[in-house]
């Protein structure tokens, strides 16, 4: 039986990166035990991959997936995105055969959490992390896989992908200016004395005080939003070679389909630059006997 099989490899990233702040509106003291929560469950699921333990990993994810939900989308997205590929680590240690369905069927409940109506929602990483779960590895076999089995599964792996890239796009700010870097220190407001980076509490004067406490918040909310768009490019380069090596890969395969994924993306990607990087991996892609 001829077996063609086709593997993208997402680098994982470190599952704390994707906290940033709480989506709910709680106390710092509330924030700080739900980071802890977070932290201890994510290291649990690091404790068992490395024994291969593949059993308690699975009680592990089952957990996960009944309270996080409910406590912190983002942080939940993190979490079960770890904890499964945790769990197929494990199982491959412990020389058990990893239930690659299950872990599937998990990855497909954590997607369904999203709701672009909604502040609290898996992170863009998270999304793309649960789509490669999916559809990281196809095996298309003649007598296990129809046609038509096959071309479904393509459809939805596409489909998939290209949400991910849209929610990407949106969240990229084409107007940002990556030479407008903020400052590692603010200096004190003109005509007082001290130094960048000073406590504003040396500053006496009220007016002044609050003058340079604003123009420290100011930075630091420049801080965040070019790290987070730079990180956003970054996953855009990243992903940009993952999704043209997908189409390019099973569009090439039979059934003949091309039609689908150029439509799909034509109207999911705004980039110039990339639509024309997707188009011509599906017409570069040389049909293939499964």
């Amino acid at each position: 039986m001829d077996t063609r099989r086709i593997s993208i490899v997402v680098v994982a990233l470190i599952g704390i990166a994707y906290l940033g702040t709480p989506s709910s509106a709680e106390s710092n003291s509330d924030a700080t035990n739900l980071t802890k929560e977070f932290s201890n469950d994510y290291m649990r699921a690091t404790s068992l991959r490395e024994s291969g333990d593949c059993r308690a990993i699975a009680g592990l994810v089952k957990e996960i997936q009944g309270k996080w939900p409910q406590k912190d989308n983002r942080m939940y997205g993190a979490l079960i995105v770890h904890a499964l590929r945790a769990w197929r680590s494990a199982c491959t240690t412990g020389a058990e055969e990893a239930p690659i369905q299950q872990i599937r069927q998990y990855a497909r409940q954590a997607l369904s959490t999203y709701d672009p109506n909604k502040l609290d929602n898996i992170s863009i990483e998270t999304e793309f992390d649960l789509v490669s779960i999916l559809h990281e590895e196809y095996t298309y076999s003649k007598g296990k896989l129809s046609e038509q089995e096959w071309a479904d599964r393509r459809s939805e792996g596409s489909a998939m992908w290209f949400h991910a890239w849209q929610r990407l796009e949106n969240a990229v700010d084409r107007t940002w200016d990556p030479n407008d870097v903020p400052v590692e220190n603010v200096g004190p407001p003109e005509g007082v004395s001290g130094f960048p980076g000073m406590p504003p509490e040396l500053i006496k004067d009220r007016a002044s005080r609050a003058k340079y406490e604003d123009a420290i918040k100011k930075n630091k909310e420049k801080i965040r939003i070019h790290n987070e768009q730079l990180r956003l490019r970054s996953l855009k380069k990243r992903y940009l070679r993952i999704i043209k090596k997908y189409i390019g890969d099973t569009y090439s395969m039979p059934p003949e389909n091309k039609d689908e994924v150029r439509s799909l993306i034509e109207s999911s990607v705004k980039d110039k630059n990339a639509r024309n990087a997707f188009l011509q991996a599906v017409g570069k892609g040389q049909p293939q006997e499964p």
